[in-house]
């Protein structure tokens, strides 16, 4: 059948959809027709509009060269904002080591460099209010010597610098020019002081005749038009056609939400149509003015080519057309029949093109997404304990970009109070992560070069790894989350909040976590503004009058089982409730919350389990009272305790078997893990580790591992439309028929049919 219907060449009755497409080939010939019948009444309308179109795209791509030139001395500003001559200099302070006179000699050779990298540029000078010095790429002097160097042309005189300021109080940035110059200035407030006044204001000098360059070869043949660069009240540069009089245009009206043409008649010469374009710089706009006697003499020769390209057009067309819509038709046409098996039209979002393609985009989206999740997922287990530092396999470390190469590492807990500006009706939590994660990594580049971000609904967790040669690496990272917070918050209206950890040694990363989510908890019951160090935390043993010890004295309590103890203990806190102050209360919230995590995380990295008795630090736990929060807390400690003790007496002493069960779960995905792999990792034998494991479990190591496989490709078949050897791939099989082999053993059924047992099963659900 199939090769009937691609091969043979069967007659099928013309659809819609065929007539639609000859319709669509025809409109290409009719609309010359149509143009044709009319032209001869419009014909230097139809003229005018080309060429304006084609002024139009001139003009915009010359305000793009003009904007890239602004663009650049923007950017130079925000360099020089951090340069740190530029910051000694604008508070009148000199930078270690040095003085205000070697900064100013320093700045001098940066400008140089600086002015050296840009063709464009021909001065760049900076003035300092506070010292009233100013300094350029040749020299430095006081605002007062400007007077006996106006003789230099390439220097801003005395009133240029005047009408600079006043420009300045206006605007942060403005673009400045006198007709006597041969430079267009960009002038730009880079630093203020407390009070809101400059203390530093750069002034970057673009050549004008290398600008007029740049313009001058954005220009078509068939069109001359005149560009200007202009202010509200001012022309600062002005191309071709000068004589043209643009003093007498009303400047004014070309800034605003005005995009549309203007015809002006200008006194003694002819009409003149104009367009403008916004520029960058506010206050700023790029005109191109035409005379309306270019369109005239154009139009008799245009004319007559149009007559004759029209008239080709007519007899090619009928011949194209006829071909084209008959050849292009025929392969929809035979994929209509092989899926139908009908020749009738395919509604939008039934096309197949579009479908195949929407099928295979959504495949490779969840496979990236489930592979990210994948990571996420690991290093969560990193930071909670439940996997060791040195249990991450090279090969893994690999895969995920994992590269602990320095000692120290530091945590930092980033909380998600509101998405402001990026709360929106698609998964505005997903964008507000992705912006975080991105502004985040972009400000700790320079000095944490290796970050790993792990996210946790509304709570980002990052791990940095912290240089040995960084100094004061604790207070370098207040300052660069200090500088997150403030961007996130003045540019998309987001708020957070963050929790910072000591230093630790890279096998100690769950301690660190542990101390930047309770710094995160601390900051958030105490009010301690938007970051909170645990450096800052008072490690007090008491509140008050209350015997709260340390959350170490607490973790022992529970650990060693004694629950007469542990009555005792919160007998003697009970008993001291009365007259405390609100925030002693809030304290004693914040010493439970911390004594708990920390026994959860003694619990995970001493006896790789979880209590579920402890899992009771949710909100509720701090909106209820005090005494039924202590309560609670008591309870928990009673049944973690019984929990723990029953573990201790039913433990194997064959301790290493849970640890290589913990290997196997953590490392799943790995398709190097086998029996030779994971007995060189505990650095036992494999005929020993293979013996010692059946004895214990009953099962080898092997059969463990395609157990754990299947069971975590159980919840990828359910829950996503992954295909089966994405699957296979993802859960560690080196080939989906692998897979399938040890799925069937294990299931009885293939993963395809588990698959559509389960689609089934979910939509009688529903």
């Amino acid at each position: 059948m199939t090769r009937q219907l691609f091969h043979g060449r069967r007659e099928q009755k013309k659809t819609r959809l065929f007539w639609q497409q000859l319709l669509s080939y025809g409109s290409v010939l009719l609309l010359p027709l149509l143009i044709c019948s009319i032209y001869y009444y419009h014909s230097y309308g139809a003229l005018r509009q080309r060429i304006l179109s084609n002024q139009r795209l001139v003009l915009e791509n010359s305000a793009q060269e003009i904007n890239a030139a602004f663009r650049d001395a923007i950017n130079l500003g925000s360099h020089l904002q951090i340069n740190k001559y530029t910051a000694a200099l604008s508070s009148g302070k000199s930078t270690p080591g040095s003085n205000p006179y070697m900064d100013r000699y320093y700045l001098k050779k940066d400008l140089a460099s600086l002015q050296v990298s840009n063709s464009l540029i021909q001065q760049i000078s900076l003035y300092f209010p506070s010292s009233d010095y100013i300094v350029n790429a040749s020299s430095v002097y006081t605002f007062p010597m400007l007077s006996y160097m106006e003789s230099q042309s390439d220097l801003l005189s005395a009133g240029d610098w005047e009408l600079i300021f006043q420009a300045l109080e206006q605007s942060r940035i403005i673009c400045y020019a006198s007709e006597t110059e041969g430079f267009v200035t960009v002038a730009q407030t880079i630093l203020t002081n407390i009070s809101g006044n400059p203390s530093a204001i750069l002034c970057i000098q673009l050549d004008k005749t290398s600008l007029l360059d740049r313009l001058q070869g954005q220009l078509l043949a068939d069109v001359s038009p005149v560009f200007a660069l202009i202010g509200q009240d001012s022309v600062f540069l002005a191309t071709g056609d000068t004589d043209l009089r643009l003093s007498s245009l009303p400047l004014e009206e070309f800034f605003g939400d005005r995009h549309e043409l203007s015809t002006y008649t200008v006194k003694g010469e002819d009409s003149l149509i104009v367009d403008s374009f916004p520029l960058q710089i506010s206050g700023t706009a790029l005109i191109s003015i035409t005379r309306m006697a270019e369109y005239r003499s154009q139009t008799k020769p245009l004319l007559m080519v149009m007559l004759f390209t029209i008239l080709f057009c007519i007899l090619a067309g009928i011949a194209v057309i006829t071909y084209y819509s008959r050849k292009n038709y025929e392969p929809v046409s035979r994929i209509l029949q092989f899926i139908q098996k009908t020749d009738g039209p395919l509604e939008a979002d039934k096309n197949e093109y579009h479908l195949i393609m929407k099928i295979l985009t959504q495949s490779r989206n969840e496979i990236e997404r489930q592979k990210d999740l994948l990571k996420n997922n690991y290093l969560q287990k990193i930071l909670s304990g439940e996997i060791e530092f040195s249990q991450i396999p090279d090969h893994v470390a690999e895969q995920f970009s994992i590269n602990l190469s320095f000692d120290r590492v530091c945590v930092v807990s980033l909380f998600i109070e509101k998405t402001g500006d990026l709360d929106g009706p698609d998964s505005p939590l997903d964008l507000t992560v992705f912006t975080i994660e991105n502004v985040f990594r972009e400000l700790l580049q320079e000095v944490f070069t290796d970050q790993y971000f792990c996210v946790r609904r509304q709570k980002i967790s990052v791990l940095l790894n912290v240089p040995s040669s960084c100094p004061h690496p604790l207070e370098q990272i207040e300052a660069l989350t200090k500088r997150l917070l403030d961007f996130l918050q003045n540019s998309f209206r987001l708020s957070l909040r963050a929790g910072i950890s000591l230093l630790f040694q890279k096998e100690q990363i769950p301690d660190a976590y542990l101390q930047a989510d309770t710094a995160l908890e601390y900051q958030k019951l105490s009010d301690a503004g938007r970051i909170c160090c645990y450096c800052s935390i008072p490690q007090e043993q008491s509140i008050s009058s209350i015997p709260l010890n340390t959350s170490e004295y607490v973790t022992n309590l529970v650990v060693t089982g004694n629950q007469g103890q542990i009555l005792d203990y919160f007998r003697a806190i009970e008993k001291n409730l009365d007259h405390l102050s609100w925030a002693d209360a809030k304290s004693c919230y914040y010493f439970f919350y911390q004594a708990t995590a920390r026994l959860q995380l003694y619990c995970q990295t001493h006896y790789g389990f979880q209590t579920e008795a402890l899992d009771f630090l949710k909100e509720s736990f701090f909106s209820q009272s005090l005494p039924s929060a202590l309560s609670q807390t008591r309870q928990a400690y009673l049944e973690a305790a019984m929990e723990i003790s029953e573990m201790k007496k039913s433990a194997s002493p064959d301790r290493w078997g849970q640890d290589i069960r913990r290997f196997i779960d953590n490392n799943y995905f790995d398709a190097n893990i086998n029996l030779n792999t994971v007995a060189e990792h505990f650095r036992l034998s494999p005929s020993y580790l293979s013996r010692k494991f059946k004895e214990q479990y009953q099962k080898s190591v092997v059969d463990y591992l395609y157990e754990v496989r299947i069971a975590n490709s159980l919840t990828l078949l359910k829950e996503t439309d992954l295909k089966i050897a994405d699957i296979a791939q993802m859960t560690g099989f080196v080939d989906s028929s692998a897979f399938i082999r040890i799925f069937r053993r294990l299931q009885g059924i293939t993963p395809g049919k588990y698959k559509e047992k389960a689609a089934s099963s979910d939509s009688e659900g529903h």
